[in-house]
């Protein structure tokens, strides 16, 4: 089955006809108008950001670093809006941190982009036909499982909110089966385990996210139900959506519109070539509440040169390690 790609959804950003060229034109944009609204609004980057604009994508290299430790210190200094106009808060915190913690502001305009990718990246997995069962927290307005429902209603699929039951797994498994659901979404550790325990389930595609995807977990969830197994790749942070594998599987298709990503070495800062492996840095291109410039991320990886056989004209970016290894393990409270 040939499945669609992301690229005329990029297209109608561009109100042009899509192509790498103008999409590097439409980030240039964005970058230079994201750089001077963080600039003239933000306490924390008008420190930071020099004046005047970038003539190409290249000088994104001048700019300094942003880093976890700095948002976690003082997460208001990066807030770009009124509290007014903030529509949704998120708490990351971390045990590493002596109990200090992130919080992430979006917009309402903000949490529609997130909705907007969510609708279209799922339609790479499912369709009208299909009913999904959701394994995210959802019980509050602009939390990860309500956004991804949201989406997903805009294509016509039907939605189940699971995320309540995954302590009990044999409860899940049959709300499951008695639902008819053809597809989940949720932790990779909670879908293996459902995998591995009730292989007669009815599941046709997974979309695994929120963590690290290790082989013997896609090859478990594959053998037990035959399922097409599709990995999301984001972080609170990103706006909560930032890629998405297609149907051949071999990395995350970016959604370059909205968030540009760099792939530097760790040492010493420089931004490494195609095909090297290094730490994942991303800038906010269309975030207003809370945009981030150069984010460092932690997790490693690399952009794979060769062209995706889904014929898409994105960047694939090769599947992100295990975030285990890092020494701040980041937890998500819903608030």
């Amino acid at each position: 089955m040939s499945r669609p790609t992301l690229d005329k959804w990029m297209g109608e950003k561009l109100s042009a006809p899509f192509s790498r060229a103008e999409l590097e034109k439409f980030q240039l944009e964005m970058l230079n108008e994201t750089v001077a609204w963080a600039r003239e609004n933000s306490k924390y980057y008008s420190q930071r950001l020099p004046n005047g604009s970038l003539s190409n994508i290249r000088g994104l290299e001048t700019l300094p670093f942003t880093t976890p430790e700095e948002l976690y210190a003082d997460p208001y200094a990066f807030l770009c809006v009124s509290p007014r106009e903030v529509e949704r808060i998120i708490t990351v915190a971390t045990s590493g941190n002596s109990g200090s913690s992130k919080r992430i502001f979006f917009t309402a305009e903000d949490v529609e982009l997130c909705a907007d990718f969510f609708h279209h990246g799922m339609r790479l997995m499912v369709d009208e036909s299909d009913r999904l069962g959701i394994l995210f927290p959802a019980t509050a307005p602009g939390s990860v499982g309500e956004l991804l429902a949201r989406g997903l209603h805009r294509g016509g699929t039907q939605t189940r909110q699971l995320f309540h039951k995954i302590g009990d797994i044999s409860a899940l498994a049959a709300e499951i089966e008695a639902e008819n659901l053809t597809s989940l979404a949720g932790f990779p550790s909670i879908i293996q385990a459902l995998a591995e325990s009730y292989p007669h389930l009815p599941v046709k595609t997974v979309l695994l996210s929120a963590d690290f995807v290790s082989p013997a977990c896609r090859e478990a969830i594959k053998s037990a139900w035959g399922a097409e197994v599709f990995e999301h790749y984001g972080m609170t942070e990103m706006g909560l959506g930032c890629a998405v594998s297609c149907e051949h599987q071999l990395g995350y298709h970016i959604r370059e519109a909205d968030i540009l990503i760099e792939i530097i070495d760790p040492e010493t800062g420089r931004v490494l070539p195609d095909g090297e492996y290094g730490e994942v840095v991303f800038t906010t291109l269309t975030r207003c509440a809370m945009p981030l410039i150069r984010y460092r991320t932690g997790d490693f990886s690399r952009f794979i040169p060769e062209p995706c056989p889904c014929g898409t004209l994105l960047r694939t970016l090769a599947h992100v390690g295990d975030r285990g290894l890092r020494k701040k393990i980041p937890t998500v409270i819903e608030n």
